[in-house]
């Protein structure tokens, strides 16, 4: 009797259960990173950070020295959302065949950014949102571009698991892909369907 893990095969699974398999997978996914990917989480989070934080008014200079107006919050949520856009952008890296970017993937971590900017502008004489939403919108955001770094984890390990069972890893023909978008075009079209 074997004893598989795998992310929503049986729906009788509980929610959580899933999710803490989710997180389990990702995790492991991560580790197994090479060098070039984390290096471009490094950068992207970075550039992220210093465009959020100045786009938004997070960080001013005041009489020579640097402030960080607005609540506590803010500076918590800039920093951990820019994280997690470096780390989904970097998904899209060199993904394994099966997992490939799509152009649909870019909506999930799209929308997370916006809401990130939304709830931590502060240079707005006249804001979006009320102080009071914006917590909730922030949470909401780091939700939604958790829920999307998860799910692009997720299919680059199922994409994976697939050739790992075939035998043939980056061999297309007759291996079993991962799920991919059939209505999107590929983020990074290859020439002839090839690496």
């Amino acid at each position: 009797m074997q004893n598989r893990r795998t992310v929503g095969a049986d729906p009788k699974r509980g929610t959580a259960r899933r999710l803490v398999d989710s997180v389990l997978i990702a995790g492991g996914s991560l580790r197994r990173w090479p060098a070039r990917r984390r290096l471009i989480v490094a950068a992207v989070a970075g550039m992220v950070l210093v465009g959020l934080a100045l786009a938004a008014g997070t960080v001013a200079f005041v009489d020579g020295s640097l402030v960080f107006p607005g609540p506590w919050w803010v500076d918590a949520v800039t920093v951990l959302g820019a994280g997690l856009i470096g780390l989904v952008v970097a998904s899209y890296v060199d993904a394994p065949i099966g997992a490939d970017a799509t152009l649909c993937d870019l909506r999930w971590p799209a929308l997370g950014l916006i809401s990130l900017y939304l709830s931590t502008d502060l240079r707005t004489a006249v804001p979006l949102l009320e102080p009071g939403i914006r917590p909730v919108v922030s949470v909401a955001a780091i939700a939604l571009l958790v829920w999307a770094l998860l799910a692009r984890l997720h299919s680059e390990h199922k994409a994976t698991r697939s050739q790992r069972r075939s035998g043939a890893p980056g061999d297309i023909d007759g291996t079993e892909d991962g799920e991919v978008c059939t209505t999107c075009r590929p983020l990074f079209p290859r020439a002839g369907g090839r690496p």
